[in-house]
């Protein structure tokens, strides 16, 4: 039986209008669900940018500008905007020195200040809309500026805080202009990262800049938060020895920041002051141990909120010290192992380390040590004269004496690496008998 050809044409367009229909239910579906797409992108990036808004009014932001500088200055290459620029760069310097000589300088990344150079936020950019917005919300724009002046023996530069002006900052005009950026740089440093400057003037045992950016940091609260300013203050009563002081602010700390780590960690530093500087009987220092041993402990205890993610390391690292200095081998061992802190000892700890394997007889892990050390520093005397009784411990007398001739041959060594010390230190009684022993003593006597 034949197909109506009627019917064959009737049932194609119906199957052509349900697809036409299908085809617009879907494109209906997807118009739906990319205008709801769009208008969420769009939330989401209104809400990420206000998050943003509000994080920058909250901080202290100054626009540093071009400083005024004398025609002299100019024939140098030192341009107003080459001054500014300079200014800039050598505080990026010291600051980068002083994060890497002192690790334990916490909260000094986490500053509420930034310094924006003014080029960077004309023209249309983000940070060109921010600070138009930041200035209709009501934020009032802070600046950094300054001028330098001549005269017939002096080079002078005023810096200009806002609307202040800090004291004139000179040296002799036959100076080199860097001399006074360095100056100006740590000027503005007080505004820019206090708590790095004073560190900077601690490890140069200037505890009078250290108390004059200290009382200017109180006059300008509003440049440290509270986390910060609190743990600065520890260290400032720290420097000058004042305990109870010092034990005030970390109560300040431990009422603004329950449990955090570095409330223990300014309680153990306290404690291994008093340890090491203060005068006390037998029984207080014991227990001043004992505190500084216990909170430095906890520092390192899992779960406890740490505000700048450093503090468990630094501990460490003071226990390390001071059980190597306790010649308490048997914790400065465990310290290390659960920690695994080998890699990141410094060459005395390491040194101390191998000793301490030593009294357990692990020699393999002693000269394990031993020649991290080594790989360190290179060839210093006193490493390898660790080496030479590691390997006269375990009876080779040979290697031992090839390697106290490296002691005496090194540039560099203390006054017990020497052919006179060796001839009475007790550690060398049984190779004194042997003639590549004496030999070697001869070679370097004086």
């Amino acid at each position: 039986m034949e197909a109506n050809p009627s019917s064959t044409v009737q049932s194609g367009r119906l199957k052509s209008f349900l697809k036409q229909i299908q085809r617009l239910a879907w494109l209906e579906l997807f118009e739906k669900w990319f205008g709801v797409g769009v208008k969420l992108l769009w939330l989401t990036l209104f809400i990420a940018f206000s998050v943003y808004l509000r994080k920058e009014y909250k901080r202290n932001i100054f626009y540093v500008q071009d400083f005024k500088v004398p025609p002299a200055w100019v024939e140098q290459g030192y341009s107003g905007e080459v001054v500014k620029q300079a200014i800039l760069d050598e505080i990026d310097n010291i600051m980068n020195g002083v994060f890497a000589r002192d690790e334990s300088l916490v909260g000094s990344n986490t500053d509420n200040t930034e310094l924006l150079n003014e080029l960077s936020v004309e023209g249309f950019n983000l940070r060109a809309i921010t600070k138009s917005i930041l200035v209709f919300l009501g934020k009032k724009d802070k600046s950094i500026g300054g001028y330098v002046t001549l005269s017939d023996s002096t080079q002078t530069v005023a810096i200009q805080v806002t609307d202040q002006i800090t004291q004139p900052l000179t040296i002799r005009r036959n100076e080199p202009a860097q001399h006074l950026i360095h100056k100006a740089a740590m000027e503005i440093m007080k505004v820019r990262s206090p708590k790095a400057l004073v560190t900077y003037y601690m490890a140069r045992k200037d505890t009078v800049m250290v108390n004059k950016v200290y009382a200017y940091i109180k006059k300008h609260r509003e440049l440290m938060n509270d986390y910060t300013f609190y743990l600065t203050s520890v260290a400032v009563a720290l420097n000058s020895q004042n305990y109870e002081e010092a034990h005030a602010w970390s109560d300040s700390l431990a009422k603004g920041f329950p449990n955090d780590k570095s409330v223990f960690y300014t309680r153990g530093e306290i404690y291994m002051y008093l340890v090491y500087y203060a005068r006390a009987d037998p029984a207080t220092t014991r227990n001043n141990k004992r505190l500084f041993v216990e909170n430095m402990r906890k520092v390192s205890e899992p779960g406890l909120p740490d505000v700048s993610n450093n503090l468990a390391q630094t501990a460490n690292m003071y226990l390390a010290g001071f059980y190597a200095n306790e010649n308490d081998f048997k914790s400065l061992i465990d310290l290390v192992e659960r920690n695994h802190m080998e890699q990141k000892l410094s060459p005395p700890l390491n040194n101390a380390l191998a000793y301490a394997y030593m009294s357990q007889k692990t020699y393999k892990k002693a000269d394990e040590a031993l020649w991290r050390v080594i790989y360190q520093v290179g060839d210093v005397g006193d490493y390898w004269d660790s080496l030479a009784e590691l390997y006269s411990i375990q009876g080779n007398d040979s290697l031992a004496v090839v390697h106290l001739g490296k002691a005496l041959r090194s540039p560099q060594k203390s006054a017990a690496v020497s052919a006179q010390a060796y001839q009475t230190d007790s550690r060398w009684q049984r190779l004194r008998k042997r003639e590549d022993f004496q030999n070697t003593l001869k070679r370097h006597s004086i």
